[in-house]
C-alpha cells in the first residue's frame, strides 16, 4: 500500500502533455507551479520504520529532475541514481501550437519506446504507447467533460479494454479519482483536499474490496515565489517521507 501511494504521488505531481483548452495550459501550470521555472530537482527522503525523522535514504527511484523551456513546457524528465547517473528519462516534443506531439523514453541511455498523443480538433483525445520495436502496446482513450479529461480508458495491444480511471475536478483541480478494472469493479478511490495554494493537503485512499481506508496528510514550506520546496507526508500521525525540491528559475 505504501509503495502504491508513493508512486501515485509521483504521478500526480509529475508532468505530462496537455490538451488545448480555451487557454492552453503549459506543463508548468498543470503541475501547479508558479514563476518562470527552468529546473526542478526532487528528492524523497524516507523515514525510518521506528523513527519519525527523515533518513538519508536516497535510492534511484527517489531522485528525479524536470527541465522546462521558457514557455513552461516540459523538455526532459528523468530519474537519477545515488551516484548521480540518469536511469530512466523522457524527452518531449511540441508542435507549433504548443501541444505535445511525442514523448521519447530511454532507460540508461537505451531507447525503450515512445508515447504519441492523438490530436484531434485542437485537443488530445488519447495516447498511443509504442515499444522499442515500434509496436503499439497500450492505448489510452480520453473522455472529456468540458475542458477536463473526465475518464481515461486503457486498451491493450489486442484492442481489449483493460481498465479505466474516472476523474472529478473542482475549479480546474483534481478532487477525486476512481480506478476500475476490466469488469467495471471499483478497485481504488482517491479523494483530495487542497490548501489555498491548490497543493494537496489530504489524500484519502479507499479500497472497497478490502473495506480499508488510508489517509495521508501533507504540510509544506514555500519559496518566495509561492512554490513548495519541502513537503512532509504523514500517515497515522507519523512522518512517512519528506520531499525536497530544489527549484531553479530562468534569469530575467
Amino acid at each position: 500500500m505504501k509503495r502504491s501511494a508513493i508512486l501515485f504521488m509521483i504521478v500526480i505531481i509529475a508532468f505530462s502533455c496537455n490538451s488545448e483548452q480555451s487557454h492552453l495550459k503549459s506543463d508548468r501550470e498543470t503541475a501547479n507551479l508558479k514563476g518562470n521555472i527552468w529546473k526542478i530537482n526532487k528528492t524523497i527522503h524516507n523515514a525510518n520504520g521506528n523513527c519519525v525523522c527523515p533518513a538519508a535514504m536516497k535510492t534511484e527511484c527517489n531522485q528525479s529532475q524536470y527541465v522546462y523551456d521558457k514557455k513552461g513546457n516540459l523538455l526532459v524528465s528523468c530519474t537519477i541514481d545515488e551516484n548521480g547517473s540518469v536511469n530512466d528519462s523522457s524527452h518531449y516534443v511540441y508542435n507549433r501550437r504548443g501541444m505535445c506531439s511525442e514523448i521519447t523514453n530511454f532507460s540508461v541511455g537505451k531507447f525503450v519506446g515512445k508515447e504519441v498523443p492523438v490530436l484531434e480538433k485542437g485537443r488530445v483525445t488519447g495516447v498511443k504507447m509504442y515499444n522499442e520495436n515500434g509496436i503499439i502496446e497500450t492505448t489510452l482513450n480520453y473522455v472529456y467533460s468540458g475542458d477536463e479529461i473526465s475518464e481515461e480508458k486503457t486498451i491493450n495491444s489486442n484492442s481489449e479494454f483493460v481498465s479505466s480511471v474516472q476523474k472529478e475536478f473542482l475549479n480546474g483541480q483534481l478532487v477525486s479519482q476512481t480506478e476500475k478494472g476490466n469488469n467495471g469493479d471499483v478497485q481504488i478511490i482517491r479523494k483530495f483536499k487542497r490548501n489555498p495554494s491548490n497543493d494537496i493537503i489530504e489524500n484519502l485512499i479507499i479500497l472497497p474490496k478490502d473495506n480499508k481506508e488510508y489517509k495521508f496528510t501533507y504540510e509544506y514550506e514555500y519559496d518566495s515565489v509561492g512554490n513548495w520546496i519541502k513537503q512532509t507526508r504523514f500517515y497515522d500521525g507519523q512522518i512517512e517521507n519528506i520531499v525536497i525540491r530544489n527549484i531553479e528559475y530562468f534569469k530575467s
